[in-house]
């Protein structure tokens, strides 16, 4: 009988599942195996001696990999899963799993940055990002941090060519709870007219990939997740990643992974690649939910205006012209705004919820709701948030796997409440 090769361009959706795992080194396991082992155990001594050179970069050590030595070195369960990951991000040569999406975060500027080194970051950003960013990272890391409205690029170009050089350029778009874009290739170049050779542009994509949108191809250095959110997928677990498309970087992130000790068990990589072969179909359908979810709490009276990018058209110019250059879907986290610009007023509509669950986080398969101001990013100064918009009156949604028109009569109902 003829034989064919392997197909090595697949689909990100038949990667999932066969990508990074080889059934015949598992018992011919049809699914992977979840490898619940601490320690792994060496043939001879001497595979112990060269597989430490190796994971320590002592002498004898030959530029290999170590193999498997210990779990926060190593395990399995991670491989698999990175090596999954990597063949779904477009143009991503390697992965690195992590405990949570700040622990990516935080491990790949503590690896990256150099001590007393420069950050220009993205203007609004998570919560938690923006405490790292603007407490950590200057009074306990001596790195000097300046954010910048990166949606306008005469300020970004403004900020790079007058306060910089710059180690790293740091990106969330959409950004987080305003939904605003960032031309991440625009600020790419950016970058790389006014800053060192080796300045670094990373962003955070958690709200649009690997599906809707794809930095390594618009120029970026490192994409960052969070992956408790749409990677996982159904609010269990909690994990980050970090992506790279060179092996540039990946030495200093492993070894800040061992010795920080920021290694995930071997159960959430499990998990997070089931979640894997799922996660086109789910993000693609919650999308769809969102379009008609935000078409019809626009048109609500005492709505004042709903901020996602499904909803932008020709008349919104460059945010617009962004969107169709960049994204090939709008995701299906959106913030709306009430009339009603008062806390009481959000609270009331919350409270009144009950398909859509009052809880933090996003990405899941249900519908999560929350108030930005007072919760995720409840940590930034009252001057920070009245400058990016996240007001008293704001509500940010994730919508799920709901059916549509049940999600669409709760908040309707429960926005009358404001």
């Amino acid at each position: 009988m003829a034989t064919r090769e392997t197909r090595k361009n697949l689909h990100p959706t038949t990667a999932a599942f066969h990508a990074g795992y080889d059934p015949l080194l598992s018992e011919q396991s049809v699914k992977v195996p979840v490898f619940r082992t601490s320690t792994h155990g060496f043939t001879h001594a001497r595979d112990g001696e060269k597989s430490f050179q190796r994971a320590y970069h002592l002498p004898g050590d030959d530029g290999r990999a170590p193999g498997l030595i210990y779990a926060r070195v190593n395990n399995p369960s991670i491989e698999i899963f990175e090596d999954k990951i990597t063949a779904m991000e477009r143009s991503a040569m390697s992965a690195m799993l992590f405990p949570s999406g700040m622990s990516a975060i935080s491990t790949t500027i503590l690896a990256l940055v150099p001590h007393g080194g420069r950050i220009l970051y993205c203007d609004p950003v998570y919560g938690g990002s923006y405490f790292f960013l603007k407490t950590f990272c200057p009074a306990r890391f001596g790195t000097q941090t300046m954010c910048v409205n990166t949606c306008d690029l005469t300020a970004v170009e403004t900020a790079l060519r007058e306060h910089g050089p710059f180690d790293m350029v740091y990106l969330e778009t959409p950004a987080n709870p305003t939904l605003s874009l960032t031309d991440i290739g625009a600020v790419v170049a950016l970058t790389r007219k006014y800053g060192k050779p080796d300045t670094i542009v990373a962003v955070d994509n958690t709200f649009l990939g690997p599906v809707f949108q794809h930095p390594f191809e618009l120029g970026a250095d490192i994409v960052l997740y969070s992956a408790t959110k749409f990677i996982g997928g159904h609010s269990d677990l909690m994990a980050g990643v970090t992506l790279l498309p060179s092996d540039r970087h990946r030495q200093a992130l492993e070894d800040y992974r061992t010795i920080l000790g920021d290694t995930p068990a071997p159960d959430t990589a499990w998990m997070l690649t089931r979640s894997l072969e799922t996660l086109w179909i789910r993000m693609e359908a919650q999308a769809k939910h969102a379009m008609a979810v935000a078409h019809a709490i626009a048109e609500h009276p005492k709505v004042e205006r709903v901020l996602f990018p499904g909803l932008l058209t020709p008349t919104n110019g460059v945010p617009y012209e962004v969107y169709k250059r960049q994204c090939s879907g709008p995701g299906s986290v959106m913030s709306f705004v009430l009339k009603d610009a008062t806390r009481d007023g959000a609270f009331r509509v919350l409270d009144a919820m009950q398909i859509a669950r009052l809880a933090v986080s996003l990405g899941g398969t249900q519908t999560l709701i929350s108030h930005p101001r007072s919760m995720t990013h409840s940590d930034m100064t009252i001057e920070d948030l009245d400058r990016c918009g996240i007001t008293e009156g704001m509500i940010r949604l994730s919508v799920g796997l709901e059916y549509p028109d049940d999600l669409i009569e709760d908040l309707l109902w429960s926005i009358d409440q404001a």
